[in-house]
Order: structure tokens, then C-alpha cells, then sequence
């Protein structure tokens, strides 16, 4: 069976941490990957390859998103180990806002590389 880690510090968070995070590259792109674009629980190397991320870049966003209370890891102790990611209720409650974002962009002709819903 695997470890979860989650931790639960939005709460610990102000808007100007909050805000600091969302500005932090990638960190938009993986929420939305992790929430809307994969189906959970999704691994490491899958959002590497389907965001084209430095492992180093991802695996700090990864551990920040988790630290904020956004996501879930768990572990498994396998060979070779598996980790997978899946959004927590916090990250859920904000799906309605990348939906509408998404729409906001391809109002206005910026949703080239953001496309969250299939068509």
C-alpha cells in the first residue's frame, strides 16, 4: 500500500504567499494538468512529459503544491518506487476557475497552448 503525505497549510497561507505561488512558473500549467487535463492519480514522469518541465523544477512545484495543501502524494514501495499525484478538495474547489479562465483565453484568442476542456 502507498504513503500519503498531505498537508493541509492553505490555511497558514496569505494571499500574498497564495498569489506568490500561483506567479511561480509552471505551477499554474501543473494544477491545471493535475486537476482537469490527467486523470488521477497521475505520476512524475507523466506530467514531466506532458508539461516538458526540468525534473528539478518539477519536483519543487510538486513538494509546494503538496506543502500548500493542493495535492496529494502518496509513495509506494515498489521496485522501481512509484509516486503518483492526486488534487485534494482545496485544488478541486478551484476547477470552476480554470474552466472559466479557459474561456476567458479563447475569447480572446490566447487558449493556443491552454486547452483544458476537450472539444
Amino acid at each position: 500500500m502507498g504513503d500519503t503525505e498531505e498537508n493541509s497549510t492553505t490555511d497558514d497561507l496569505d494571499s500574498e504567499a497564495l498569489f506568490s505561488l500561483f506567479g511561480r512558473a509552471h505551477t499554474l500549467d501543473l494544477m491545471a494538468e493535475i486537476l482537469i487535463k490527467s486523470d488521477p492519480p497521475v505520476r512524475f514522469n507523466e506530467l514531466q512529459e506532458s508539461l516538458d518541465i526540468s525534473p528539478n523544477t518539477l519536483s519543487r512545484r510538486l513538494d509546494e503544491l503538496a506543502e500548500a495543501g493542493f495535492i496529494v502524494r502518496n509513495s509506494y514501495d515498489e521496485i522501481p518506487p512509484r509516486v503518483e499525484y492526486e488534487p485534494t478538495e482545496k485544488l478541486e474547489d478551484l476547477k470552476p476557475m480554470f474552466l472559466e479562465f479557459e474561456k476567458w483565453l479563447y475569447k480572446y484568442d490566447l487558449a493556443e497552448e491552454f486547452a483544458l476542456l476537450d472539444e
